[in-house]
């Protein structure tokens, strides 16, 4: 008995290891979109991001002067929107410049819905005209990161021992039936030759 629980045991564990790496995605990096001068980078502000959990825009602007100098461009708060969208539904976010970062602006949200995401970024920046729309990173399952998973209800657990006895005791009738009906039939009449 022994034996056969440390085989179980053995299998479960090399199979949760060979999907291990299945389950958990990879960030990827924030996208990046020129408009005119500008070079705006795109993400989330938390990668990977999850349902449920506070997490926000992280969008950088950048201006490429023709000299080849960049700067990061300051002040544009009031001069942007964003609109998020996952399916159907859609909010307009006001842009707010992040704390001890130039030239980088966020707004906080937390995303509820597993999916796909978008934010368009309008209005202006300078003289330049800015209308995009930018995927955004999946937004992930918190299941996909749960640790450790919350255990089960005491009932539960208690149910699924309760119908796997009854399964078991059930077998053992089967078995005792078969091995009964094994023997009737041998010991039936014969024909002799």
């Amino acid at each position: 008995m022994q034996t056969s629980a440390r085989v179980l045991v053995l299998v479960i564990a090399l199979g949760l290891a060979a999907t291990l790496p299945l389950a958990v995605r990879p960030a990827s990096a924030h996208q990046q979109v020129t408009v005119g001068e500008y070079e705006l980078t795109v993400g989330w502000k938390v990668e990977p991001a999850v349902a449920g959990y506070v997490n926000g825009l992280d969008l950088g602007i950048q201006h490429h002067f023709s000299n080849g100098t960049t700067v990061w461009v300051v002040g544009v708060a009031g001069n942007l929107t964003a609109v998020l969208t996952t399916g159907p539904k859609n909010v307009s976010k006001a842009l707010e410049p992040q704390a001890d970062r130039d030239g980088w602006y966020t707004f906080d949200v937390i995303p509820t819905r597993v999916g796909t995401y978008t934010v368009r970024l309008q209005g202006t920046l300078g003289t330049t005209s800015v209308d995009v729309t930018v995927p955004l990173d999946d937004v992930s399952p918190a299941s996909d990161f749960a640790f450790p998973v919350a255990d089960q209800p005491a009932s539960d657990l208690q149910s699924r021992l309760d119908a796997a006895n009854a399964l078991a005791v059930l077998g053992i009738l089967l078995a005792a039936a078969g091995v009964i009906m094994g023997r009737q039939m041998s010991r039936g009449p014969r024909k002799e030759p």
